[in-house]
């Protein structure tokens, strides 16, 4: 639809692509005449004004001309170009954009005189040299001049003697030595280089009359011809290179064409204006005959004499009619209807006095625009766009190939994920701690750090109370001073005493061995000769006076108690005393009278002493430290948890702690917000810590915020499941958000292996999708449906892997070997668990399916050695029993507590039951091997052996008489007996004297050897073989389909001949190293790095020695992949 309109007979051109605003120049046309018979010309200059909503256009500038226009165009790439118009008068005139915008004066910057002798009915400016214009006149007169210096035009040949005049003159769009006319019906190609003409274009077929010329914007020997004959309403597009016939006609007018214009910035749009009154936009590069006519412009039953494309928007196109009107449309459609009443009223205006009908008559509805295709100036010209991981993907159209690259922003955030990621992968994160404790720039980070690391200590507690400023001695140092130690040994008299031992100088050797036998009865030193102690005198003591005194008198009650303790009245002489305040008399009383008592009777007296400690005592003695963290100053919340790190169990500990911090929190006291934190880190509390923690730092959109909060969750997770406290950080709403906004931050940094290693115990949907993109995008299948992960089952922060119903793991998360050598965080040996006998036949029960979840490697959990298969282990006996003490007051005290006591979890948890019967040393796996012992039995080889077993023992004893036979199988009497067989083996302790004789015996199979037993791998390479042993096991476990098993117990064949080179030394140093390096890669879940190592250990390691079991390690890891199994 129409879109602007101006109301004036003109040829027009757009301003170029650097002119803004947009404007359109008019001049008025040649040889054609208003309605006003005006003779007057001007060159308008208008604004688009394309902002507004309406068909108003704004004049910006209007002067006289000297002559009409027949052909106007507006040039220049500097400033706002120059306007050139050739008008009927046979001068070129040349105007200064600028200067005609801001009406200033001499913008006329120059005009031909007295070189063409009729009008210039065609020009045509260079596109590639904008200072070249040509211009065609009559009697084929063609000028090529320079706007620079318009006094020496020059020509572009020959001058051809046909009397006709130049229609139309065209410039090549990609070549600036090319020019196209058309006179007297033929089309004529020049090459200024040469200045002649090169080729001449003639349809002889259809006798078209060639007037108009349209170069194509894309291919350089290509361009339209058009015909304003109604006897050829056509076009034809011809390629100079086949000039023979044209390669395409364009059918679709009634009537001869009077202008074309072909798109600049989209070859396939084509517009042809015909005296049928229709505008077309055609298609060239269709194929389909018929089908090229893209859309129509809407009709108003005027013809349309000059066409042109804006080069700024080329959506734009603007038109002139031959009833005065400038029309501005749009091809992607929208604009206003036309205000033909005014026109009809312009029209009465100039005849005065003529009748005029009544009704203003309507022309055709105009019919909206609607194009096929998208136009090519909405492609990009390049692109780029962000993909999953930070991985920006990127092209352009001189380029072919797609760019990919990773792009970082965040470098310091990928560096200090990979120190942690370091961190985590170590045993002790005591170091870290200290380390991060030493760099913090606040004093609160540095004191919260360091109780973090006080978690990886010997004895926590302790360190706490240190970190407090109290330790348990301090009170004692200032009482009882220590005694200052004697002086000891010195080292040269110590050596020579320990040189002497063994001579006679002063020794018992020179004792006969009577005296010395004599010394050992009387317990002396063999070191020193029999000498007589002296015997200290005992004291004798006199008891103290018993005064008996039952009189009563006022004012006292020591008559009454009297009588109560004569007759055993305890009671009531306590109640006595109290009333006396004899508060040490009462509470001797209550000890000895019981626990009842006593409790009573210390409640009352501490209800009755005056004071500030009396309730501090009364909460230590009762037990009741809730008392302390619930009505303590908050000033004094360090000696409240002191407190409770002094006296409390862990439970009670990790309760009280958090309610003491949690009343420093709600206080919103700034300065109480880092303590807060600090008694959450010593609860235990990852949920609390991290609220508290956003109340400090409200702007969690800070990576660098963002990590050292990341860095805290994963050490205090770390240190709670060192302490048997196992967390799963995605139970927790806030941990689990921040987990996931770190994961998705790492990701888009491109570190994807570490994001995914944060969501490997992922509970909730949003974890649960950023997990299984990770996933995908690792290599890893998930194996999960939608449906699957909405109904995910909560997994533990550590790997576990399906195994059969009948083993169970261990109850830690280390190997009995590795327990045995390491302690807690608290001081204590960890004791190995005990396995139970196993029986005498091993059935594996039925596997239950379950989907296989991937585990890439995880932080913030203890490395997990190999779950080693164990029976269920069953007491001997009933559990034990608590047995309480008689007698005096039993309650808690500080001594009562071993200073290495566990920090989480009661004692009465950390006792173990009574051990359960081992089983012989070949069937448990806790029991260290000797360097030449076999390694332990695996299930099968435990089942199939302990099978054996019992059919030697059902087997008859040697010393026993034989079992007589039935009559068929008997001897022949007075033979001697043949020794009996049992499944090809001889029995054992039986004799055989002479030959055979009778009937015929069973005849005896060769035994079958047994085979040899294999010596253990060296110390160094038996983790090769306790890995793949163990991984090929659980894919065993895990596998359903028959052929996979098949191929895993080939598979187990093989590795035998790996373990049978490594035990005879047959391996290089290179292989050996490549297989270590792949079972490290199998340790962490690694398979895709397994998988490149031992592609280059074949690559370039010796193949011949390697060749019969690498085969079978990439079979391992590939089934591992499949089935979904990790260590």
């Amino acid at each position: 639809m129409k879109v602007k309109e101006i109301n004036q007979m003109a040829n027009v051109a757009w301003s170029p692509t650097s002119v803004h605003p947009l404007y359109l120049a008019c001049g008025t046309a040649a040889q054609q005449l208003d309605a006003s018979l005006n003779t007057s010309s001007t060159l308008n200059i208008y604004n688009a004004n394309l902002g507004q909503a309406n068909l108003e256009t704004k004049l910006a500038v209007s002067v006289e001309t000297p002559g009409r226009f027949h052909a106007l165009d507006w040039t220049g790439d500097q400033g706002s170009g120059v306007i050139i118009g050739g008008c009927d008068n046979g001068v070129l005139y040349v105007y200064d954009a600028n200067k005609l915008i801001g009406n200033q004066p001499d913008y006329l910057l120059g005009s031909t005189e007295s070189h063409h002798s009729g009008p210039i009915f065609s020009l045509s400016s260079n596109p590639l040299k904008s200072n070249l214009v040509a211009t065609g006149s009559v009697d084929c007169d063609l000028l090529i001049w320079d706007v620079n210096n318009l006094s020496s035009p020059m020509t572009p040949g020959k001058k051809a003697n046909l009397g006709a005049n130049v229609t139309c003159v065209q410039f090549n769009r990609q070549a600036e030595h090319i020019l196209a006319s058309t006179y007297a019906g033929h089309c004529v190609i020049w090459d200024l280089k040469k200045s002649a003409s090169i080729i001449s274009i003639v349809d002889s077929v259809s006798r078209m009359k060639a007037k108009s010329i349209s170069w194509n914007p894309d291919v350089a020997t290509q361009l339209l011809l058009a015909s304003d004959d109604d006897a050829t309403p056509m076009a034809q597009v011809w390629d100079l290179r086949y000039a023979n016939a044209p390669i395409k006609t364009l059918e679709g007018h009634q009537r001869g064409i009077l202008a074309t214009a072909w798109c600049v910035q989209d070859s396939s749009l084509l517009m042809t204006a015909a005296k049928d009154n229709k505008i077309f936009v055609w298609n060239p590069d269709c194929g389909e005959r018929g089908s090229e006519i893209v859309c129509e412009f809407p009709s108003y039953n005027q013809w349309s004499f000059n066409l042109d494309w804006c080069k700024r928007d080329p959506s734009l196109v603007a038109t002139s009619s031959v009833d005065g009107t400038v029309s501005v449309y749009s091809i992607l459609g929208g604009g206003l209807p036309p205000t033909q009443a005014d026109k009809f009223s312009a029209i009465a205006d100039s005849f005065p006095g003529m009748e005029m009908p009544a009704v203003v008559p309507q022309g055709a509805t105009p019919q909206p625009i609607q194009v096929k295709n998208p136009p090519k100036w909405f492609r990009k010209p390049s692109g780029a766009n962000f993909s999953f991981g930070g991985r920006l993907v990127s092209w352009n159209k001189q380029s072919r190939a797609v760019a990919i690259s990773q792009v970082v922003t965040e470098e310091k955030l990928v560096e200090r994920s990979v120190q942690l990621e370091n961190a985590l992968s170590q045993s002790q994160l005591g170091p870290y701690c200290q380390a991060k404790a030493e760099a913090a720039a606040k004093p609160s980070d540095q004191v919260l750090w360091k109780f973090i690391g006080a978690n990886f200590e010997m004895a926590p507690r302790t360190h706490y109370m240190s970190l407090l400023g109290y330790n348990s001695s301090q009170v004692s140092d200032k009482v009882r001073p220590p005694v200052p130690a004697a002086d000891g040994v010195a080292a040269e008299v110590l050596a020579d005493k320990m040189e002497n031992l063994g001579t006679n100088d002063g020794s018992t050797s020179s004792l006969d061995p009577s005296e010395q036998f004599e010394m050992i009865a009387s317990a002396q030193s063999f070191d020193k000769t029999p000498e007589l102690e002296e015997m200290e005198p005992e004291v004798e003591t006199k008891p103290s006076k018993v005064e008996l005194n039952v009189e009563e008198t006022s004012g006292s009650n020591e008559g009454l108690i009297t009588q109560a303790l004569l007759v055993g009245d305890l009671e009531s002489a306590v109640e006595l005393c109290v009333k006396d305040k004899h508060f040490t008399h009462a509470l001797t009383l209550a000890a000895h009278a019981g626990q009842e008592l006593y409790a009573k009777t210390r409640d009352n007296v501490l209800k009755q002493v005056d004071g500030s400690l009396a309730p501090l005592i009364g909460a230590v003695v009762r037990g009741d430290l809730t008392s302390i963290t619930t009505s303590c100053n908050l000033s004094n919340w360090k000696e409240a948890l002191v407190a409770a790190l002094t006296y409390c169990e862990d439970a009670q500990f990790t309760a009280l702690a958090e309610n003491l911090g949690e009343r420093l929190e709600a206080s919103n006291i700034g300065e109480y917000i880092p303590s807060a934190m600090i008694c959450y880190v010593c609860a235990g509390s990852l949920e609390k810590f991290v609220s508290c923690w956003s109340k400090m730092q409200p702007n969690m959109s800070n990576p660098n915020e963002l990590q050292d909060l990341v860095e805290i969750i994963m050490v205090l997770q770390r240190s709670l499941a060192a302490a048997g406290r196992p967390v799963n950080l995605s139970e927790g709403s806030t941990v689990s958000s921040l987990l996931c906004q770190y994961a998705s931050l790492l990701a888009a940094q491109g570190a994807l292996n570490t994001a995914v290693s944060y969501l490997n115990s992922a509970t909730q949907g949003e974890m649960i999708e950023l997990r299984d993109r990770l996933y995908r995008a690792l290599g890893y299948q998930t194996g999960r449906t939608n449906q699957q992960v909405h109904n995910v089952v909560p997994q533990p922060s550590f790997r576990q892997t399906p195994t059969p119903q009948n083993y169970q793991s261990q109850p830690s998360q280390f190997t009995p070997s590795v327990q045995a050598q390491q302690r807690n965080i608290y001081g204590e040996p960890t004791a190995p668990p005990q396995a139970a006998p196993a029986p005498a036949l091993f059935t594996p029960a039925p596997h239950v399916s379950q989907p296989p979840v991937p585990n890439p490697p995880t932080f913030g959990v203890p490395p997990l050695a190999p779950m080693q298969p164990t029976m269920s282990a069953v007491p001997s006996g009933p559990p034990p029993t608590a047995v309480g003490h008689a007698g005096g007051p039993q309650f808690f005290t500080p001594a009562s507590q071993a200073p290495g006591a566990p920090m989480y979890g009661s004692q009465s948890q950390m006792q173990q039951p009574p051990p359960p019967t081992k089983p012989p040393a070949a069937y448990d796996s806790s029991v260290p091997r000797g360097w030449n012992d076999p390694p332990p039995l695996s299930g099968s080889r435990k089942a199939k052996q302990q099978q054996q077993q019992q059919q030697q023992q059902q087997q008859p004893q040697a010393s026993e008489a034989p079992k007589v036979p039935e009559p068929i199988m008997c001897p022949v009497p007075g033979a001697p007996e043949q020794p009996r067989q049992f499944m090809g083996f001889q029995q054992y302790g039986a004799e055989t004297s002479g030959p055979a004789v009778g009937a015929a015996a069973p005849v005896a199979t060769p035994a079958a050897p047994e085979p040899a037993s294999k010596g253990p791998l060296p110390a160094e390479h038996q983790i090769i073989q306790h890995v793949l042993n163990e991984i090929r096991e659980r894919c065993l476990a895990a596998c359903q389909n028959q052929q996979v098993k098949q191929r895993l117990d080939d598979i187990g064949r093989r590795l035998e001949v790996l373990f049978d080179k490594i035990r005879a030394g047959q391996l290089g140093s290179f292989t050996l190293g490549g297989v270590h390096q792949i079972i490290e890669a199998m340790k962490s879940g690694d398979y895709q790095s397994a998988l490149q190592i031992h592609g280059q250990t074949v690559a370039k390691g010796n193949f011949s020695e390697m060749s019969q079991f690498m085969p079978a390690i990439k079979m391992l890891l590939q089934t591992c992949m499949q089935l979904q199994v990790f260590l």
